[in-house]
């Protein structure tokens, strides 16, 4: 166990300056939309109420109290999530490579530790784990210091202040990251781990065969892909005979199957079939 914290903590430090870039970019990037929002509302109230005389009343009327609901769902506050979450999934596709391509072949001195190879594999899938639970955390960290800053330019009389749970469900992103129900969670959470899992196992069969193991690991994708939603298609041949819940727990199933069938098969390749260099 000692060991395997290691590793982890090893993918870990590997990841984390573009990690703590990407954190930057997104608390930069959503001020300065609530900046530019706010400062936005602020000139109309000005205009609106100082310069034409238009009652406070008559203002909220038209307009609405401003808050951060206002800025949850816009572009320029969504896109740095976007952002870093798509360069997590590529570093999901280059967490192998790069111990591959890097100096030396690292994955050489990897492979030889004194641990169970498999053991690597799910090093590399809690450090993806850290990184996107990291993410989430962040957002909702510093969605109270992006409140502040509206509070220091839009006037108490004009806006709406949000609890941290408000923000949470007024944000599209983190509703579904962050769903009511526990079980929810865990349903959404285990299709993204078995996601992890199985593009982990395409890697590994391209790392073993090679050029076939391209076509290989296409075939082996498209196949759990298929199997996962099998449900649905079933649903259609047989007409909408299954209620959505039973749909559901049946693609839950299927993508525990194929995930556990996944790591055997991972864990025998990198035991009998990976070539280094």
């Amino acid at each position: 166990m000692k060991l395997f914290g290691k590793l982890v903590n090893f993918e870990f430090r590997r990841f984390l300056p573009i990690y703590i870039t990407l954190l930057a970019v997104v608390f930069l990037i959503q001020a300065a939309s609530v900046v530019f929002h706010a400062f936005v509302m602020k000139s109309d109230i000005t205009e609106s109420v100082v310069k034409y005389g238009m009652s406070k009343e008559q203002f909220l009327y038209d307009n609405g109290l401003v808050s951060m609901v206002n800025i949850l769902s816009g572009f320029m506050f969504t896109m740095p999530i976007v952002i870093a979450a798509v360069t997590i999934f590529i570093y999901i596709l280059f967490i192998w490579y790069r111990d591959w391509l890097g100096k030396n072949t690292f994955i050489y001195r990897l492979l030889m530790l004194p641990v169970k190879r498999i053991q690597l594999f799910f090093s590399k899938g809690a450090a993806i784990l850290i990184f996107v639970f990291g993410l989430i955390a962040y957002q909702i960290a510093i969605l109270p210091v992006l409140q502040l800053i509206l509070k220091m330019i839009i006037p108490v009389d004009y806006r709406q202040d949000l609890t941290a749970q408000g923000m949470i469900r007024s944000f599209y992103y983190l509703k579904l990251l962050l769903p009511e129900h526990f079980i929810d969670f865990i349903i959404n959470y285990s299709f993204g781990i078995s996601f992890v899992i199985l593009l982990f196992t395409m890697i590994l069969i391209e790392r073993s065969y090679r050029f076939r193991g391209i076509i290989m690991a296409a075939f082996y994708g498209i196949g759990a892909l298929i199997l996962v939603f099998s449900p649905y298609i079933l649903q259609v041949i047989l007409e909408g005979y299954f209620y959505e819940n039973e749909l559901l727990w049946m693609q839950f199933a299927i993508a525990i199957i194929v995930s556990i069938i996944s790591i055997f098969f991972s864990n025998h390749l990198l035991n009998r079939k990976i070539r280094v260099g």
